[in-house]
């Protein structure tokens, strides 16, 4: 289903976005769209979350992450480049008088061609091919590609230098997900080469897996914060509890109830028991300090599957 809707579904919101979506060009500003949300909305049917699911406001880059997908704006983006790097070289006369038009009012708000260029701005290092369309030239597609690649993941390298005394002022969503579930997207500027491009999306393990769907489903739920622990649950109330205050009520450790609480660690009868059941699941002890990472990481996609189903139904 993904790879038709790569075909199919994203062609489709590709036509005529040269002309039209220039004023979209930024994640903030494609979130809005029908589009966006739509795309959205799709991938949490395929995980099988609800469309409620809180995924960073509800602007769905965590599931974009989880499904290997790119965000609508970055294939509008190229796209747009591209019909300026066509423009320079057209044989249309008429085509030729509306560019140079449009250099004119480069400066004027609400022309294609200053939208383009505040899209520009607000990519770090596009100096390069601002100058480009202010002279005239054409755009290097491979270099700014490589650019608006990693524009996307911004926000999750910032999430790597965010030290853990100002974590509060991120997603808990997004940083959960970056530090426990999420693929690995490496450290680099220019991770992205042209290796990399040319293969499908890397998705998690266990959305290449044959589980049965209400087991994939419940991991889905775990891996984006979908679940029904206190940790999430209490958020989630019209009058929100504070974060510390959100505290398991299946044991008496006064612990806060998160992912890695119920999994590995609460003493409560009933988990300790769902731990002696899934003993196999516990054979190697992690070898970092995220031990949840590499719990929910491990080979048994099936088995872990299963567990998480039961503890979750355990605290529900």
């Amino acid at each position: 289903m993904l790879w038709i809707f790569q075909v199919f579904a994203l062609s489709a919101g590709l036509n005529g976005c040269q002309i039209w979506a220039t004023k979209t060009l930024t994640f903030k500003s494609a979130a809005a769209t029908k589009a966006h949300i739509h795309h959205v909305c799709f991938l949490k049917m395929l995980l099988g979350v609800k469309r409620s699911t809180n995924t960073h406001c509800l602007l769905g880059v965590v599931v974009l992450r989880e499904m290997g997908q790119q965000p609508l704006y970055f294939y509008w983006f190229r796209c747009v480049v591209r019909f300026w790097n066509s423009l320079l070289t057209t044989n249309n006369a008429l085509l030729s008088k509306v560019n140079e038009a449009g250099l004119k009012l480069a400066h004027r708000k609400g022309s294609w061609t200053y939208d383009l260029l505040s899209a520009l701005h607000e990519i770090p290092g596009a100096d390069v091919h601002i100058s480009a369309i202010m002279s005239r030239s054409k755009i290097n597609m491979n270099d700014f590609e490589t650019l608006l690649r990693e524009q996307t993941i911004r926000e999750w390298r910032d999430l790597d230098q965010t030290h853990p005394h100002d974590a509060h002022i991120s997603s808990r969503v997004m940083r959960t997900y970056h530090t426990h579930s999420g693929v690995p997207i490496g450290s680099q500027p220019g991770w992205w080469d042209d290796q990399k491009r040319a293969v499908k999306p890397n998705l998690p393990s266990y959305l290449r897996h044959n589980i049965p769907n209400h087991l994939s489903r419940t991991l889905s739920r775990l891996r984006l914060s979908g679940h029904n622990l206190n940790v999430e649950r209490l958020r989630q109330q019209q009058h929100r509890v504070p974060y510390e205050l959100r505290i398991c009520t299946k044991c008496n450790w006064y612990c806060l109830q998160d992912e890695e609480h119920v999994l590995l660690d609460c003493p409560s009868a009933d988990m300790a028991e769902l731990r002696i059941q899934h003993h196999h699941l516990f054979r190697s002890p992690s070898r970092n300090s995220n031990r949840l990472r590499d719990f929910i990481c491990q080979a048994d996609t099936k088995g872990l599957a299963l567990y998480v189903h039961e503890c979750l139904q355990c605290c529900a």
